[in-house]
């Protein structure tokens, strides 16, 4: 299979949970053996270690450079997050080019929004803190709104970094995909959840015994090398969610300029 076929099999119907999975899991292949995309996975775990040095220092160290630092890796970490969605986007439609200018600058303005929100957020919390009855019903409130957003910004987040669109003309249109699409945002959770389950399962199943032979089990999970192995791992099944997000996102837009 190319990256032609895969647009046919992403415009023909809408995909199995299966099909998304197996077409998450070629990309990502495909990524690994490019010579452009690989940096970008590479990228990732180079930042992961970063963050497992920064923690450490935070630890073993009282120096505020340090926090801020750790702070400017986390905003770079997040900002390439988003550029990956379209690297990812751009791969599977065989373009050769990024607008990674003009993505960065719709992340910078997405960042201030949230900075604007979380700084609100921030002045009333300390104020809730006396009233421990106000700070459950918060945080409750917090949380399902938190949801609620996510569920409504599924579509928008790779929609937003791939297309030339505004701000409203991206939160339009992933509204209009979201119509006959909640199913798939659903069963997409759904899924994410089970492989997580699954894959954590098989890594500590195949992992662990072996350790344990050697007597370090414990000694392992609670030593540097743990903290490498699950930073790791967590941005392995970070990286294969954006991936499948936007196997699921592409699979409904195509479907939808079919229908049109």
């Amino acid at each position: 299979m190319d990256m032609k076929e895969l647009q046919e099999k992403l415009t023909e119907k809408n995909l199995t949970i299966f099909q998304q999975i197996k077409y998450t899991f070629f990309v990502f292949k495909s990524l690994l053996f490019d010579r452009n995309g690989v940096w970008w996975i590479l990228f990732f775990f180079l930042i992961d270690c970063i963050r497992i040095m920064g923690g450490y220092l935070l630890q073993n160290t009282s120096l505020s450079p340090v926090l801020n630092l750790f702070s400017i890796f986390n905003f770079c970490y997040y900002l390439v997050l988003f550029l990956f969605y379209q690297k990812v986007i751009f791969k599977i439609e065989e373009k050769n080019y990024l607008r990674l200018g003009q993505s960065a600058s719709k992340f910078f303005f997405l960042y201030f929004i949230y900075y604007i929100v979380s700084y609100i957020g921030e002045s009333f919390f300390p104020y809730l803190t006396f009233f421990d009855e106000l700070l459950l019903i918060f945080l409750a409130i917090y949380l399902i709104a938190m949801v609620i957003l996510w569920l409504y910004m599924f579509y928008f987040i790779p929609l937003f970094s791939a297309r030339p669109f505004n701000l409203k003309e991206s939160w339009d249109y992933n509204l209009h995909l979201m119509k006959r699409n909640w199913l798939k945002i659903i069963f997409f959770v759904i899924t994410y959840l089970i492989f997580i389950f699954f894959t954590t399962e098989s890594f500590l199943g195949l992992t662990y015994p072996m350790l344990e032979r050697l007597n370090v089990g414990y000694l392992f999970f609670s030593t540097i090398f743990g903290t490498v192995f699950f930073e790791f791992f967590g941005t392995f099944i970070l990286i294969l969610f954006v991936i499948l997000h936007c196997v699921i996102y592409l699979n409904v837009e195509y479907m939808d300029r079919r229908i049109k």
